[in-house]
Formats: C-alpha cells, structure tokens, sequence
C-alpha cells in the first residue's frame, strides 16, 4: 500500500521508506491497557440509562382480582410493539410514533410513515391505525380503536429513477 498525499512526490525514498517501516511497527505494536480501557468504557456506557416513561396497563388474567398492585410497561416496549405491527402494512414505512398520555395512561397515539408511490393512502392509513390500536391492546391489555389513532402519511417514496426510459430502436 503506498501512502500519497495528493501533492508532487518531494521525498527522498529513504524517508517515504521510513515511514512506511514507523507504520508497520506502530500497526503491529500492542496497546498496553486496551483491556482496562475497553471495560471502562463498557461500563460506563451500560451505566447510562434510557429514560422510558411507565405506562398503565392491565393484567392479562381478568379473573383474578388484582386491585391492590399494578401493572406497568414501558413506552419502550409500546413503542417497539407499535413499530413492529405497523411494519407489516405493505406499502408503508413506520417514521415516528408517538403516544399520548394522561399520567400514566395512555389516550392514543400519533403513526408517523413514509408510503410508496401508487400506495391507496386511505387505504394504508385505516391498517396503520387499525394495527397500531391492535398492538396497544395486545401490550397494554386495555382496549383502543383506530379511532385512538392518528396516522400521517409524512412523505411519498417515488419510484425509482434509476434506469433511463428505452426508446425502441
């Protein structure tokens, strides 16, 4: 491999073979506490938390009365469960979701997506909303509609303009 610089070459070929001999050696030389360094960083990098939001939720066996303790489920998980139903509408592409609470109740939740061009938006908007209530209820236990739901088709992918119109010969 030979190192350039973009310049007109005024090295003498002692020094550029030099170099290249200073960067080998110092490529091949160990670093001496790499270990300790990466553990450290490690740490600290699990150390920080992610700041997630508790949402109510209701526990999935209605026959048992469990009135005195609660139940909770991260934004997160909501979030990733929501993301994850809307993904299988054909057509679209989750962007943003966001929910809306009261507390620690979620009311509903805003389905941002990008949709393909030739995509029935109306069409594509009610699944979005329809899976994304569904997805809810699933996490949460609690019931929602698509009504709860506000979809906004953000962008419109266009189709690719890759390869140039052929013209008959």
């Amino acid at each position: 491999m030979e190192m350039t610089s973009g310049q007109p070459d005024s090295t003498p070929p002692q020094t550029d073979s030099t170099l290249r001999r200073a960067a080998s050696v110092l490529r091949d030389a160990p670093v001496h506490g790499w270990v300790d360094i990466s553990a450290a960083a490690l740490s600290r990098v699990r150390a920080v938390g992610v700041r997630t939001w508790p949402l109510d939720a209701r526990f999935p066996d209605e026959g048992v009365n469990f009135d005195a303790d609660t139940l909770r489920v991260s934004d997160v998980v909501v979030r990733i469960a929501v993301r994850s139903a809307v993904a299988e509408v054909a057509g679209t592409e989750p962007a943003d979701i966001s929910l809306y609470t009261e507390g620690h109740r979620c009311t509903g939740g805003l389905v941002t997506v990008i949709a393909a061009y030739d995509t029935d938006l109306q069409e594509a908007g009610d699944l979005v909303a329809s899976r994304a209530a569904a997805a809810l209820t699933d996490v949460l236990g609690l019931p929602y509609s698509a009504d709860d739901i506000g979809v906004v088709i953000a962008e419109i992918d266009a189709p690719d303009q890759a390869a140039p119109p052929t013209s008959p010969s």
